[in-house]
């Protein structure tokens, strides 16, 4: 009877010793999503003060296996700042690809993606800056968003497309589902973001979950704003 009682003790244990293990896999970093927005999808919503024609970095973001974002530290880094100004190469293309919407203002910009580390980026211990900057700029050039879908026909010019023919094309390019998120305005579905996950290293696309495209916020058709005039 002792014998039965500690083996079934002893498997107890075990079996919640596992599940403790992995919930904190779960929770943990896993890989992250590179999020791009469409400026005239993304400001309907959004207050912007600037009108940008390409799809920009909305961020390279830490998330868990079910593909929940993960907070950062909050903690400032000055070094941040002044390692990324060193890499003119690097700092140009962050001012092109990865820059805020809401502000014209140099000054209050070049704060932009320490922000942006100290919000989302120090959540995982894997890719330290510059590289974690670098690798999410070389992977949205690499996408080239607008030209991927433009050479699938789809055109940033207000007409409405089928969801599968942006999945399509996307995944023509990266070798996997996106997930696609919009806003409804006008009594349409309007593509807002795209959201293509990418592992733990930062370099390689990788599938999302099929749970997290199957709950994306866009329809069966979408419509792809068009460019609006130049504030």
């Amino acid at each position: 009877m002792k014998t039965k009682a500690t083996y079934f003790l002893f498997f107890a244990l075990l079996v919640s010793n596992i599940t403790y293990c992995t919930a904190q896999n779960s929770s943990g970093f896993h890989h992250f999503w590179l999020v791009q927005v469409w400026p005239f999808g993304y400001c309907l919503e959004v207050n912007c003060a600037r009108n940008v024609t390409w799809f920009v970095l909305h961020g390279l973001w830490p998330v868990n296996a079910y593909e929940q974002t993960l907070p950062g530290t909050n903690k400032p880094d000055p070094g941040i700042l002044a390692s990324l100004e060193h890499d003119e190469s690097l700092w140009d293309d962050l001012k092109k690809y990865w820059l805020s919407l809401s502000t014209r203002d140099g000054d209050r910009l070049k704060y932009f993606w320490p922000y942006q580390w100290r919000v989302h980026g120090s959540a995982q211990r894997r890719v330290k800056p510059p590289d974690y900057f670098r690798r999410a700029v070389e992977l949205t050039k690499f996408t080239d968003l607008l030209n991927t879908l433009n050479r699938a026909g789809i055109m940033e010019n207000g007409n409405i497309y089928r969801k599968v023919e942006f999945r399509k094309a996307i995944k023509a390019k990266t070798g996997y589902d996106p997930i696609l998120s919009c806003v409804f305005s006008d009594g349409r579905y309007q593509l807002k973001e795209v959201t293509i996950c990418v592992d733990a290293d930062a370099t390689n696309f990788i599938p999302c979950n099929p749970n997290k495209i199957s709950r994306e916020s866009c329809r069966n058709n979408i419509k792809f704003p068009a460019p609006s005039p130049t504030k």
